[in-house]
């Protein structure tokens, strides 16, 4: 626009011209060429304007195409920048995802990467184990071949030992069976038996230190064979005598009977038998005299050692004479002393019995009754001084001093014994009947036997102390809160063995009965105190 003006001053000669009149000068002329001028001036500056406007209009308009071309390119760049946004974006949440799945699949790389270390670990500590399981397996091989070294070194010790005690157990059957031989060839000469085959005869024998025991129907002796000097017990039984012949051949047909049951009854829970023979003695000896003692409980337990008698009671002196009377000798194992000997010999001492020793002699005890009620033989005659303590070793292995003895109990003289060999009786009637009231009668004994062993005090026999809790739990147990309609031997001792579960007691009722030497009977302590 300035420079529009300054044109238009140049066309309308309004530039002062050069050597004009200064300010002030007047003339004519030069005011009629004042007014021809300002209309020209006024012409000028109306076409001026008009230029101006025309210029002001064609620069507007020319600004106004330049606005609208660069508003035009200012849209265009904008749908170019809103269209590279639009890229832009989806490039990004492209990349967005590509980075989410980067960042999973990193996740789960690093996962596996914990997976694979903790399986490593695994694999590690496995491996370890493995190597000490390994380690473990071969020390066990080897404390397995070392036990398998000392089973068969055991093996080989037990091979020996049964082989020892095979000679020896055929060495005594040869024994046994040489001296039934003689004893045959004795008897069918007629020479007597007793005091050839043992080292004193029957008239030499010691009351006070070779007998052992005396009954109502035969008198016990301790007897050394002359061949091995083994000791035994021999029981001379004289068949009651009687007014008439029937009463005596009933009573030596019992004396028969026991024998017979005797020489079939093999176990460690009975007195072991030998061998028998018939003989004849002077009616003179003294062992047809009546015991010295008013009551033969108390002989017994004074000696204590073996069986000697059916049930006892006291009887009259038998007829003495001088005429041979006839007998039956029986050779049985020599046992240390009867149970009513321990009983006293235990309460003497002062020891405590515990729960478990009584325990062991019960179920010994029934031991030796279910073997025999199973073979249809019934004792009849069951108490304490027909229950002895047998050496566990037998004699011939005697311990060395100062060491106590192991015996088991053990049941003997069947005097009162009922068989079932006999299947029927004089009227021909079945004896079923008669052998389960035999069996009844016995195992009403035996709680007898119980409750003479579980009680504190006893006027009639010196028994062992038991605690009163101990002794009723072992009555309460074996016998239950009632009596049994049916006892049997084997139910007790299913019961015996519960208890010994209960009170958790770590030995086997099975287990012997350890005895000091010193509590035996004389006439037997020197017998089983040799080493």
């Amino acid at each position: 626009a300035p420079l529009a003006v300054t044109r238009i001053e140049q066309g309308a000669g309004l530039s002062q011209p050069t050597g004009s009149l200064p300010p002030g000068g007047t003339s004519m002329g030069d005011t009629q060429l004042s007014h021809d001028g300002e209309e020209r001036i006024l012409g000028a500056f109306a076409r001026l304007e008009l230029r101006i406007e025309q210029g002001v209009r064609e620069e507007r308009d020319e600004r106004q195409a330049q606005i609208n071309g660069m508003y035009q390119m200012l849209l265009e760049k904008n749908a170019d920048i809103a269209k590279l946004m639009k890229d832009h974006e989806q490039q990004y949440q492209s990349l967005h995802t590509k980075v989410q799945k980067l960042e999973a699949e990193i996740q789960r790389i690093s996962e596996e990467e914990d997976r694979l270390r903790r399986r490593l670990t695994e694999k590690d500590e496995t491996i370890e184990t493995l190597e000490e399981t390994a380690r473990r397996k071969d020390e066990l091989v080897q404390e397995l071949e070392e036990t398998v070294r000392r089973k068969d070194e055991l093996l080989q010790d037990l091979e020996k030992k049964l082989r020892a005690e095979k000679l020896a157990a055929s060495e005594k059957d040869e024994e046994m069976q040489d001296l039934k031989e003689q004893v045959k060839k004795l008897l069918a000469n007629g020479e007597p038996v007793f005091g050839t085959i043992f080292r004193k005869s029957l008239a030499d024998v010691i009351p006070g230190n070779d007998l052992l025991g005396r009954g109502n129907y035969g008198t016990v002796y301790k007897a050394e064979l002359k061949t091995t000097q083994t000791v035994y017990a021999v029981k001379v039984i004289v068949p009651r005598k009687a007014g008439n012949i029937q009463e005596e051949m009933k009573a030596e047909r019992k004396v028969l009977e026991e024998m017979k049951a005797l020489e079939r009854l093999n176990s460690d829970y009975i007195v072991a038998y030998k061998l028998s023979w018939p003989g004849n003695v002077s009616g003179d000896h003294p062992l047809f005299s009546a015991p010295k003692s008013p009551s033969t409980h108390d002989s017994k337990i004074e000696e204590g050692s073996v069986s000697v008698s059916d049930q006892p009671t006291t009887t009259a002196t038998q007829e003495r004479s001088s005429s041979p009377r006839k007998v039956y000798f029986m050779v049985m194992e020599l046992c240390p002393m009867s149970l009513a000997h321990w009983c006293e010999k235990t309460r003497e001492s002062g020891r405590q019995v515990t729960m478990l020793v009584i325990m062991r002699l019960l179920h010994h005890v029934l031991k030796g009754l279910d073997f025999i009620h199973n073979r249809k033989i019934n004792h009849g005659d069951i108490h304490l001084w027909n229950i002895l303590l047998g050496c566990d070793d037998g004699q011939d292995k005697r311990p060395p001093p100062g060491h106590p003895l192991k015996c088991r109990a053990k049941l003997c003289d069947f005097g009162g014994l009922s068989s079932a060999c006999a299947a029927e009786d004089a009227s021909g009637q079945n004896t079923t009947a008669r052998q389960q009231e035999s069996l009844k009668k016995d195992m009403e004994a035996f709680r007898a036997v119980v409750e003479t062993l579980c009680r504190e005090e006893c006027e009639e026999l010196p028994l062992p102390v038991l605690k009163s809790a101990d002794a009723k739990k072992i009555k309460e147990a074996v016998f239950g809160e009632r009596l049994d309609k049916e006892p049997k031997a084997s139910t007790y001792m299913t019961r015996l063995e519960e208890l010994r579960n209960k009170e958790e007691l770590d030995l086997g009722l099975q287990t012997p009965v350890e005895i000091p030497v010193e509590m035996l009977p004389p006439t037997v302590k020197s017998i089983f105190s040799k080493q």
